[in-house]
């Protein structure tokens, strides 16, 4: 790391990010009356629920839903995190990488982009499914977080949305993710430090061989932001090319980041 990098970052203050709204709910005695009044409830199927015991509003999804979910449990590759036969050296890739100039390091994902969580992923991407991103946030945590937490990032990222998308939208599903996983991670959000140049027309709107040409120099790196030697850790929510998260990746490497990481709900294996 950085020596110049940590100096800075302590005059600017490394405490962990406050927690926004989500985690400031109403808890303990208030939060066991509100249990009786409004049952906890999964956020995919809306089946009652029993309450957590935790000091959070539990945002859940129960067993009968997650039984559904395809969650990746065996060997996976190094640097895209899809499933492989054996173990994978992370820098010769797997057959769907192999080839690629990627430019982040390694990938966390949850499983894959099909099924249930397919559902669950496209109900976040649009207004009122922000319970839904953070069930799923609360889930990866709970199955990934010894990743995640070895991962030992400097500061946490999401893949800038368009401002007219957001707004298309009513929500960003990326960034509330990385809110998520930096407060977990004791780390700092770094929300403003990427941002979108332009509107680009959708990744899924395109076959696969224009996608890499669609996103190229479409992020900027703020220079007020100092990340130099940094290790950052980039949030998306699905991976399919890798071309949105490697262009991504290479705007932070040139503004000076070392190393960056990609964390993702769903890797999609079929494109």
């Amino acid at each position: 790391m950085n020596v110049g990098f940590l100096s800075r970052r302590r005059r600017r203050s490394l405490q962990p990010a406050r927690p926004r709204l989500w985690s400031r709910l109403p808890t303990t005695s208030l939060q066991a009356a509100l249990d009786l009044v409004f049952p906890a409830a999964c956020a995919a199927c809306g089946r009652e629920m029993e309450c957590s015991d935790g000091n959070e509003i539990d945002y859940s999804l129960c067993d009968g839903c997650v039984n559904q979910l395809a969650l990746f449990t065996g060997p996976t590759c190094g640097q895209c995190d899809a499933p492989v036969p054996v173990a994978t050296d992370s820098q010769k890739g797997c057959i769907r990488c192999r080839g690629r100039r990627l430019w982040f390091d390694e990938t966390v994902a949850l499983g894959e982009y099909a099924g249930r969580l397919r559902e669950l992923l496209l109900r976040m991407k649009h207004s009122g499914g922000n319970a839904t991103s953070l069930a799923v946030a609360g889930l990866m945590w709970q199955r990934r977080s010894d990743r995640l937490r070895a991962l030992k990032p400097d500061c946490v990222v999401a893949v800038p949305m368009h401002w007219r998308r957001r707004w298309a939208h009513g929500t960003n599903s990326a960034a509330l993710l990385a809110e998520v996983f930096a407060q977990r991670l004791g780390a700092r959000q770094r929300a403003g430090l990427l941002c979108r140049r332009r509107n680009t027309p959708p990744q899924f709107s395109l076959p696969p061989s224009k996608r890499w040409q669609n996103v190229r120099q479409a992020f900027s790196a703020k220079r007020s932001y100092l990340i130099q030697g940094a290790h950052v850790l980039l949030v998306d929510d699905i991976l399919t090319t890798g071309a949105t998260c490697s262009e991504a990746a290479r705007t932070l490497k040139a503004a000076g980041a070392e190393r960056v990481s990609v964390v993702v709900v769903a890797r999609t294996l079929v494109h």
